[in-house]
């Protein structure tokens, strides 16, 4: 891959390892048909004002951006697990704090989602397309709630597995 299609990838948090980045060629000024994510010059990004007038050129191209397919497909890159006696107590905060943090993330980069929040025997499950997500997850739970985090990556694939835990309510 060239250094230039490189540098943009990396910027827009994607990675050549990844198969929902390359699943899709879109045209440039393509749109997602979901999201509404704009694709231009390699890049994936939010704005209302072009997004209209994409949908009025017969021409532009509607598809499912990688963060859509992903999300359909339930393929997490980012697992966030939240127990302890904390969150029992704290469960909406947690959880706006967890929601305010994929709002952050996808201003930045649309392809950062959450794509499930569930309950399991620990406490709650995480979901995201995106294994940086997870990370800014973490951190922003351990700054607002301290407790004890943990980051684990795998080799190989782009997946990171986060604990929270905090236990004294």
């Amino acid at each position: 891959m060239k250094g230039t299609a490189r540098r943009v990838q990396e910027r827009n948090g994607q990675d050549a390892q990844d198969p929902y980045w390359n699943k899709i060629q879109p045209k440039d000024r393509s749109f997602c048909k979901k999201c509404h994510a704009i694709y231009h010059n390699k890049h994936w990004f939010f704005d209302e004002e072009q997004l209209k007038a994409l949908e009025e050129n017969s021409s532009s191209q509607a598809v499912l951006c990688p963060a859509c397919q992903k999300i359909e497909d339930h393929f997490a890159s980012g697992l966030v697990q939240l127990s302890g006696a904390f969150l029992r107590g704290h469960r909406e905060e947690i959880l706006n704090l967890v929601k305010n943090e994929e709002t952050r993330a996808k201003g930045m980069n649309p392809l950062e989602r959450i794509i499930e929040i569930a309950n399991n025997r620990e406490g709650i499950l995480v979901t995201t397309t995106h294994e940086k997500l997870a990370q800014r997850i973490g951190k922003s739970l351990y700054r607002a709630f301290q407790g004890k985090v943990d980051y684990r990556w795998s080799r190989g694939e782009k997946m990171a597995r986060v604990s929270w835990c905090r236990d004294e309510a």
